[in-house]
């Protein structure tokens, strides 16, 4: 049975987040991770109660060479239906009035937690939105990795889009090209919902301990309900089987090598040019990018230095950014 210390703050949290002269303390958030992806996802309603519909074309008429006095035959496009659906992330936090009691700023005690709440829900959209597998899971929505896993397939197909970086085993990492776009990848939200976070303040009510027995809390309720659209397979490339560990010790052709992978990768997407297109890498692909840039021979990664910014890193043009929910513990694509 779990102790009240993990469903609700206690006392101790209370001290732990209390300084010397009384006040509140800020809370060093040290679990917060850097997930850009989350401000670069453009999100749109869905066209069903549970996610969304797409219509997409699996074929095209193509023309005869008529002759003078003869017809041609009658001809049509080809259309299936691909549907997406989306996840409930639900939390709630409770704090126990005799302990807000305590607080000497009681707002601030709430907002403290409540901080960590949202950070808590943003790791783990961007994690579905990565890793999400409806068949493992069925409350997940199906992310990039279940869509895009294996290593064959003709143009215009999942397996055209990947190239692989060689590497075997389990100890493995992605690179994601993402083109964004309202028909190409978006995320996507209920129809007749919401899109992003909605928080509610449910004020002072019953809460109930692991015991059953009831005491008075005020409780304040998260909601998100989150979904993957990929609307065009060609708006999504990676390189997949990298072994991240490895890269530091590559010399310089395989260093050249490993760049052409992304190369290959980035010239599968269908069209850079009408939508936002994002490279996300972990940390240790990142730190490769970066170190890339004082090679001699290194034509395709570039960094721009912006006034009061952290300078932005690119890849043949396209921006790459680090992902900490990219780990280096997925599984060899075959």
């Amino acid at each position: 049975m779990a102790t009240v210390g993990q469903l609700a703050l206690t006392l101790a949290d209370l001290r732990k987040r209390t300084g010397a002269d009384g006040k509140l303390d800020w809370v060093l958030e040290a679990l917060n991770q850097s997930n850009p992806i989350l401000d670069d996802i453009p999100w749109m309603e869905g066209n069903l109660p549970t996610g969304n519909q797409t219509t997409v074309r699996t074929s095209i008429p193509e023309p005869s060479l008529r002759r003078i006095n003869r017809g041609v035959d009658a001809t049509k496009s080809t259309t299936a239906q691909v549907a997406d659906t989306c996840s409930i992330f639900e939390a709630r936090s409770e704090v126990d009035i005799e302990l807000l009691a305590l607080a000497p700023d009681k707002a601030a005690f709430r907002r403290s937690e409540d901080v960590a709440h949202v950070e808590g829900f943003g790791q783990a959209v961007a994690r579905n939105i990565l890793y999400g597998d409806s068949l493992t899971n069925p409350d997940e929505f199906n992310g990039l990795g279940v869509r895009f896993n294996t290593l064959k397939g003709d143009k215009g197909t999942p397996g055209y889009q990947l190239v692989s970086a060689g590497g075997t085993g389990s100890a493995l990492t992605s690179a994601w090209f993402v083109g964004w776009g309202e028909r190409t990848v978006t995320g996507i939200y209920p129809r007749g919902s919401y899109a992003g976070l909605k928080v509610r303040d449910l004020g002072e009510n019953d809460a109930v301990d692991p015991d059953g027995r009831k005491f008075r809390a005020v409780s304040t309720l998260f909601t998100w309900k989150p979904g993957l659209a990929v609307r065009d397979v060609r708006s999504v490339a990676a390189v997949r089987n990298i072994k991240a560990d490895g890269l530091a010790a590559l010399d310089s052709d395989a260093k050249r090598a490993m760049i052409e992978k992304f190369i290959y990768a980035k010239n599968r997407l269908r069209d850079v040019n009408t939508v936002k297109p994002v490279l996300y890498v972990s940390d240790d692909v990142y730190t490769f990018f970066e170190c890339y840039l004082i090679d001699k021979t290194n034509v395709h990664v570039t960094r721009q230095d912006l006034m009061g910014k952290t300078p932005q890193l690119y890849l043949a043009g396209i921006p790459v950014k680090k992902l900490d929910v990219l780990g280096a513990t997925e599984a060899q694509v075959k």
